[in-house]
């Protein structure tokens, strides 16, 4: 079989059965599986699968396992050559996935593929991204002065309508061989969610691969369509992640710097929070406290029980 799609769902019912009808619609010219793990929606989504598509294999978790975790239990019943993690709110294009394969099967020092994605009314969205790093973070604090920001430099936007290398680009569509994932180890699943993406694409490069952006193939990404709900919960779940990626990939004295840098951003926050009149400031408050707590937390300790099923990315 040439490729297994992994798709994992959270409360995205809807969404979910539009994106793999678009998948069964268009694509003709792959042979492939579908397999959707559940993260305990409570909207029927498994019920609405099994019913809907019964080829589909359906993995039902009785509580929120994460993304990561999530993709990677599919990964283990899967049997394809490559392995397609895909969000449940996104619509497959015409041809897509077999371009995708193409690069895979044409380019053995590519490791991983990504995809051009468009938003609902049909605009490019950036979907790849450089590897986090202390310079990119001076480009865009706003703690700093503007001339400070300055003086780290611009990089040149990408061009994601046209194919290149890149350094990892978003988990919505990102095919990755199945012999190199399992090689990995899979998906670090102590990335309950964010960053798993970003972390995979750096451990494939390490290995001598290259992760490739496929303009030629296309998916439209309803941009937050899996992750509406929760949105401190959201950027405490984001926060920890960059967190765990900074201590997993960056040595010192950079890790230093960067825990720390990450330390003021969020007491600036919690600054202007605890000094504002909104509705939700309790839940923020207690969401920036508990990232305070994480930054100085050696990498050891377990971030699961921070963790709350919010849901997953869009």
């Amino acid at each position: 079989m040439d490729l297994s799609i992994a798709v994992v769902s959270y409360n995205t019912r809807d969404l979910l059965l539009d994106c793999l009808q678009s998948v069964r619609d268009r694509t003709a010219d792959v042979d492939y599986e579908l397999i959707v793990v559940d993260n305990a929606s409570r909207d029927g989504s498994a019920e609405a699968v099994r019913a809907g598509f019964p080829d589909v294999t359906v993995l039902a978790n009785a509580e929120n396992v994460g993304f990561a975790r999530a993709c990677n239990q599919a990964a283990s019943v899967s049997s394809g050559r490559y392995l397609l993690l895909l969000n449940s709110d996104t619509i497959m294009q015409k041809s897509a996935l077999r371009t995708m394969v193409t690069c895979l099967d044409r380019h053995l020092d590519v490791g991983a593929v990504s995809c051009l994605q468009r938003n609902a009314d049909g605009r490019v969205l950036q979907s790849c991204f450089p590897f986090p790093s202390i310079r990119d973070h001076i480009r865009h604090s706003e703690e700093l002065p503007m001339i400070l920001r300055r003086l780290a430099g611009t990089v040149p936007p990408i061009d994601f309508t046209t194919t290149r290398d890149v350094d990892w680009a978003n988990g919505a569509c990102l095919m990755i061989r199945k012999a190199l994932f399992d090689r990995l180890g899979g998906l670090d699943e102590r990335f309950f969610m964010y960053f798993e993406d970003v972390d995979v694409c750096c451990r494939v490069q390490q290995l001598g691969y290259r992760v490739r952006h496929v303009a030629e193939a296309e998916v439209v990404h309803l941009l937050g369509g899996s992750s509406r709900t929760n949105r401190h919960g959201l950027n405490k779940q984001w926060e920890l992640s960059r967190i765990r990626y900074v201590e997993k990939h960056f040595e010192q004295p950079r890790r230093f710097l960067m825990k720390g840098w990450i330390a003021l951003g969020v007491m600036r926050k919690l600054i202007l929070v605890g000094c504002s009149q909104a509705a939700d400031r309790r839940q923020q408050l207690e969401a920036m406290r508990t990232t305070l707590r994480r930054v100085w937390q050696g990498h050891d300790k377990a971030d699961s029980a921070q963790l709350s099923p919010a849901g997953l990315r869009g």
